[in-house]
C-alpha cells in the first residue's frame, strides 16, 4: 500500500507536469511566444512541487515535525536554485536568489522563534555554551 505521503508528492509531480504540458499546449495551440523561463520553472517546480506538499504535510501529518518538513523546503530550495541560477540572466537570477535568499532567512527566523519560545517555557533546555559556573 501506497503511503499517504508519497500519495502527496506524487500528486504535487503530477500536478507539476500538468502545469507544464498545460501551458506548452495552449501557448501552442494561441501562436503566443514560448512561456519558459528559469523563473517560472523554479516557481512552478519549488512552489508546486516542492513547497505545497511539504507545507500540506507539516500541517497534517504527525509522522515528521514540522520542522523537518521546513527544513526539507529550505534545502530542495536551495539544490533548485543552484540548478535554476545557471540559466537565468539579469533580473530573473536577481528574483530566483531573492527567493531563496528569503526562504533561508525566514527558515533562520522560524528556527529562531522556535528556540526562543521553548527556551522562555523551559530555560534548563538551554545549552551551556560558556562552561557556565564552576565550568572548565
Amino acid at each position: 500500500m501506497v503511503s499517504r505521503e508519497s500519495r502527496v508528492l506524487l500528486g504535487s509531480m503530477a500536478l507539476v507536469a500538468a502545469v507544464i504540458l498545460g501551458l506548452d499546449l495552449v501557448t501552442n495551440a494561441l501562436g503566443l511566444p514560448r512561456w519558459s523561463s528559469p523563473l517560472f520553472g523554479f516557481l512552478v517546480i519549488v512552489g508546486l512541487g516542492v513547497a505545497v506538499p511539504q507545507l500540506y504535510l507539516a500541517r497534517t501529518d504527525d509522522e515528521r515535525s514540522p520542522l523537518t518538513r521546513l527544513r526539507i523546503v529550505v534545502f530542495l530550495t536551495v539544490v533548485f536554485a543552484f540548478l535554476f541560477v545557471g540559466g537565468a540572466q539579469g533580473l530573473e537570477r536577481q528574483a530566483i536568489a531573492g527567493l531563496t535568499a528569503l526562504t533561508v532567512v525566514g527558515w533562520f527566523g522560524y528556527e529562531f522563534l522556535v528556540a526562543y519560545r521553548a527556551a522562555k517555557e523551559d530555560p534548563s533546555r538551554l545549552p551551556d555554551v560558556d562552561g557556565g559556573p564552576g565550568g572548565p
